[in-house]
């Protein structure tokens, strides 16, 4: 029986056309990796009792805020990491987006940004979505609520990220009738669009707005300065 001969240029051939399929399969493969690759800090806080309100916010956080704004005079509000994890971890329901579900929250603060780590559920895979954010109060006392990086994973999907984010913003103000300047919205714009906005929550029957905010690890430190809310004149006719 003869040998068959093999022809080298034909076999240099499938060599190259395997080549070719090999080299995209395994930036494919390496990209999945990495996407699914949970980063090494990820992990939130389990409560048992996700029912139980934190007692972080009902026996620590709200008194103090409560007992310093009863004095004319700005304040520090300290929120530690360990007592922030302990509140968003008691989120009963995940939040959805449209075939996304994230659960599992975790925050990790840091002495430039605060990094909110979460799981993305999807049909296909569950891999931690990671969003690094900055809090900035700019010269005209303004907070703007800048995101340094996005990722899933290990891959940085930043603009994807806002560009995603624009879109269900704008779902969720149609299908909810949100006013513009709610400051939920406000929320959502800086953090999509770097837009600065007044940093005035209300308290009770008190506005307490932000006008310095310092950056710790494991702590967040907020200058606060309460003013009573004044009653809605009304007139009425005789």
């Amino acid at each position: 029986m003869k040998k068959k001969k093999i022809n080298p240029h034909s076999f240099a051939l499938r060599s190259k056309a395997w080549g070719w399929f090999a080299i995209p399969l395994v930036v494919v493969l390496t990209i999945v990796f990495l996407i699914l690759l949970p980063p090494k800090n990820y992990s939130p806080l389990r409560i048992a009792d996700e029912n139980q309100i934190s007692k972080y916010l009902t026996n620590q956080l709200v008194p103090a805020i409560y007992n310093n704004s009863q004095y004319d005079k700005p304040f520090d509000v300290i929120i530690t990491e360990e007592g922030l994890n302990d509140i968003i971890a008691r989120r009963r329901q995940p939040m959805n987006f449209k075939a996304i579900t994230f659960s599992d929250p975790q925050a990790i603060l840091t002495e430039k940004s605060i990094i909110i780590m979460a799981r993305a559920k999807t049909r296909f895979a569950s891999p931690i979505l990671t969003i690094d954010v900055t809090p900035i109060i700019n010269s005209s006392g303004l907070l703007i609520l800048h995101v340094n990086n996005a990722a899933l994973g290990k891959i940085g999907i930043t603009k994807t990220a806002k560009s995603i984010g624009d879109n269900a913003f704008n779902d969720w103000l149609e299908f909810t009738g949100t006013e513009p300047n709610n400051i939920a919205a406000q929320i959502c714009r800086s953090l999509i669009n770097d837009e600065p906005f007044e940093p005035v929550f209300i308290f009770w029957d008190k506005s307490l707005q932000i006008s310095k905010i310092k950056m710790e690890k494991k702590k967040i430190i907020a200058t606060v300065t309460a003013n009573r809310i004044k009653p809605a004149s009304s007139s009425k006719t005789h």
